[in-house]
Formats: structure tokens, C-alpha cells, sequence
């Protein structure tokens, strides 16, 4: 059964307003108020902006104008308190406090857009887990019925969503809205798809640094398609070796390449797959490689002893080969052919041996 948790961009989430660029002020003016203990200062910060600064707090109120630019977001930060901006060339009006929101009086503010876009993002996560929640509750259902329901609201779900998100690109293809959309569905949707709405936007949002990275990992997705021959690597493992990728694929042998990190607990939940693979495969013509990412030495090492990792390891690879081959999340799993070609990407589960088997069995 699929994983149902419909996970959403943290830092820039959201879903349907659309906003108008008009005729804005090239400065915006952020008028604040403080709610709760006593502060003295609020942090704003626009880093594009070059602005780190801290705001003194009078009588619970503060002030502060920042240049207006729709491509960017800024955070204003208070004790535990936080608000996420836009500078939009509007007045806009802070609160920060347990209910911290931003608001903006103009009916054309990318602000109010962003504000109803994150709304509408909180009550579709919310309304699908009532609904999975009331799946799971009725008894009058069998577990094998539970999960075809659950898998069938989940994958309407998502399609709505990802329909959703397009239409909210398309209207806001020249303000950061369309980067929160963006993020928020870049997982859920095919690498074409992906560079097709990144096409549809302004020449200035191509600039946001998100959407760089995100151009960065596409091209680096169409460098390393199936079908592809291998990108190498060369990492300085955590004993201080010097070690590549090529030293272990187009030897001759197919190679199943698991990049993971000690404290993933899906990448710990498919070791019992590979290990199951290593055990049938090993002997015959597959070698299995574990590639630790984003993760400290020791605690890779203490978690392959654990869970019984005996097959060969590159160790402290970092970001290093998630940069190459573009992968955003792990486990990511590739099976490499004799000679170096990617045969198989993003391998889970069963998918694993039954991979390895369509050419190994043959």
C-alpha cells in the first residue's frame, strides 16, 4: 500500500487566489504588532534584499520599509513568533503572536494571494486525513477494502491537487505564489511536466533562487535518465580514501546502488529488500552498493552494523551524488547495467527483485 502522508512545502507552502501587478510602490511599508510576552525587537529578514535587521518594538508596535519585489518572501521573527511576508509594494500589516498573519488593505496584493494560497493548502492536507481517518474508522469495511480506498482517494487527491497548482501557476506566473505551487507539487509530477511550467514563468522569477535549483536538478534528472550511461563521482570516504563510483560500476556486472542516510527511516525499511536481493543475486551477477548522503560517518556505520549491511559502502558521500543524479529524497535506488547504463531509477520494495530478475533471469 502507497504512502498516503501528502507532504507540502515547508518553507514556501500553500493554494486559489490570483494576484494583479499593477501600478505598486517600489518601497513597502510593514506596520507591526507584537502579541504576547514583551519584546523589545522583531527580526526582519529579505535576504535578497541584503536585509538581517533588527526593528525595535515600542509599545508593542514596529515599523520598517523594505524594497518591493513579488519574486521574493521575507520572514519578520519575534520570541517563538513568526510571519512569512511579501513584499508587494502594499501596506502590510503584521501580527505576531499564537496567531501570527500578514495582510495587506489592496484588493491587487500578491500578499492577500499568498495568505489565501496557504489557507487552502492547511484545509486540503486537513480534509484528506478526516477522510482517511473515517476510512480506517469503518468497520463496516475489510482491511483489503480500507487500503483500495485509501489508495484510490489518495491518487485523486493528489491529481486534484497537482490540477490545482498548474491553474494557480499559470495566474501568477510573474510573483512567488507560482514558486510556492511549484514546490508544492514538484515530486508529485513527472520531470517534463515539471520543465514545461517552469517555461511558463517570468524572466524574473527564473532568477528566484528555488527555481534555479530546481532547473539545476532537472537537467541533472535528464543527465542520468534511464537509459543514460552513469555519472561518476569521487568522494574522500570517512577514512580518508579516495573513492568513485567507477570503481564499482561498468566493471561488467550489474549494480544495484542504494544512496541512503542513517536517520531515514524509509531508507532503513528497504535494507531487508536489498539484503534480500544481495543474498539471492551476490553470487551470480550483481554487486550491490550502499551510498550514504547527507548523513556523519559514524552514524552511517553504526546503522549498517545494525541492520546488517554487508555488502560494499561509500561512505561520507554527502550531497556530492544528489546534486549528479538529481535526487530531492531517499531511498533513491538505481540499478546499473554491465556497462554503466542506467537501466532502472527510484526502485522500491518489490520492484527491486523483480528489476533485477528481467535481466539477471534472462
Amino acid at each position: 500500500m502507497k504512502s498516503r502522508n501528502m507532504i507540502f512545502a515547508a518553507a514556501i507552502t500553500a493554494p486559489l487566489a490570483f494576484a494583479a501587478c499593477s501600478s505598486q510602490s517600489n518601497v513597502t511599508k510593514i506596520q507591526g504588532t507584537v502579541n504576547g510576552p514583551a519584546v523589545s525587537e522583531v527580526n526582519v529578514i529579505l535576504r535578497e534584499a541584503g536585509i538581517d535587521t533588527l526593528v525595535p518594538v515600542k509599545n508593542g508596535k514596529f515599523y520598517i520599509e523594505v524594497p518591493t519585489d513579488v519574486t521574493v518572501a521575507g520572514v519578520v521573527e519575534a520570541a517563538e513568533y513568526s510571519a512569512m511576508f511579501i513584499p508587494d509594494g502594499t501596506k502590510l500589516n503584521v501580527t505576531l503572536g499564537t496567531e501570527s498573519s500578514v495582510k495587506s488593505a489592496s484588493k491587487e496584493s500578491v500578499q492577500n494571494a499568498f495568505t489565501e494560497y496557504q489557507k487552502e493548502s492547511e484545509r486540503i492536507q486537513m480534509d484528506f486525513r478526516t477522510l482517511v481517518e473515517n476510512i480506517q474508522a469503518d468497520n463496516s469495511l475489510t482491511e483489503e477494502q480500507k487500503s483500495e480506498k485509501l489508495d484510490s482517494n489518495y491518487a485523486q487527491t493528489i491529481q486534484s491537487f497537482v490540477d490545482y497548482n498548474e491553474t494557480v501557476i499559470t495566474a501568477n506566473n510573474d510573483n512567488i505564489v507560482s514558486v510556492a505551487a511549484l514546490q508544492n507539487i514538484s515530486t508529485m509530477i513527472d520531470a517534463e511536466s515539471l520543465d514545461s511550467l517552469i517555461g511558463t514563468l517570468s524572466e524574473s522569477l527564473l532568477a528566484n533562487d528555488f527555481v534555479k535549483t530546481m532547473r539545476k536538478g532537472l537537467q541533472a534528472k535528464k543527465n542520468t535518465a534511464e537509459g543514460k550511461m552513469f555519472t561518476d563521482f569521487t568522494v574522500e570516504d570517512s577514512d580518508g580514501k579516495t573513492v568513485s563510483l567507477s570503481d564499482y560500476v561498468g566493471k561488467g556486472k550489474y549494480v544495484l546502488v542504494d544512496f541512503w542516510a542513517s536517520w531515514c527511516g524509509p531508507c532503513k525499511a528497504e535494507i531487508p529488500n536489498i539484503k534480500a536481493v544481495y543474498e539471492k543475486y551476490s553470487k551470480k551477477e550483481l554487486t550491490v552498493l550502499s551510498v550514504a548522503v547527507w548523513d556523519k560517518p559514524e552514524a552511517t556505520k553504526a546503522a549498517a552494523k545494525e541492520h546488517g549491511v554487508k555488502w560494499p559502502q561509500i561512505i561520507n558521500a554527502q550531497s556530492i551524488p544528489t546534486e549528479l543524479y538529481g535526487i530531492e529524497g531517499i531511498p533513491h535506488i538505481i540499478l546499473f547495467g554491465p556497462d554503466g547504463t542506467i537501466l532502472k531509477r527510484n526502485l522500491r520494495g518489490a520492484e527491486i527483485d523483480a528489476a533485477i530478475a528481467s535481466y539477471i533471469g534472462k
